[in-house]
């Protein structure tokens, strides 16, 4: 499932995101670019940024990168939207266990509840009415969009270390 670059044709969205966290569990940070394409061309481009100073996962933070670059989007965005993450959870999540996670009111088949499902539903509410086509790409592996958000997510991960150690971010 790993995608190179990207050869769509027409309007769409490009979402490469990322987390990071100094632990886990431990201060983290998170970054999603979102690019507006017409083809191979980039007509607009929107970094959302953010930290959690309270212990939290790599998971978290990338589900949290995602969640924001999505709500960055306006309902009913009629272009499609292609997001990267070098995590196999979300776009597994999201295509098959999510909707069996709903029907069992967020229990999975063993009947233990589900681990971060206010994130899952956060990213369900936030995918409402949008066309995604969700693609792992490999982390640390050259990418340059992925390299970018990586970067971002430390550096935000950093302001978190510092707010946890009471010092200005």
């Amino acid at each position: 499932m790993e995608a190179n670059h990207l050869t769509h044709a027409g309007r769409h969205i490009l979402i490469y995101a990322d987390g990071s966290c100094s632990g886990p569990p431990g201060p983290g940070g998170y970054a999603a670019v979102l690019r507006r394409m017409d083809g191979s061309t980039e007509l607009r481009r929107k970094a959302v940024l953010g930290f959690e100073p309270e212990p939290t996962t790599n998971v978290r933070m990338e589900m949290t990168a995602v969640a924001a670059a999505l709500e960055a989007i306006k309902a009913g965005e009629p272009e499609p939207i292609i997001i990267y993450s070098n995590s196999n959870l979300l776009a597994n999540g999201m295509l098959e266990w999510a909707p069996v996670w709903v029907a069992n009111d967020w229990r999975k088949k063993d009947k233990s509840a589900v681990v971060n499902s206010d994130l899952w539903q956060r990213l369900i509410a936030a995918s409402e009415g949008k066309c995604i086509d969700w693609r792992w790409v490999k982390g640390h592996a050259g990418n340059v969009q992925k390299g970018e958000v990586n970067r971002l997510a430390r550096t935000q991960m950093q302001k978190a270390l510092a707010l946890s150690f009471g010092f200005a971010a």
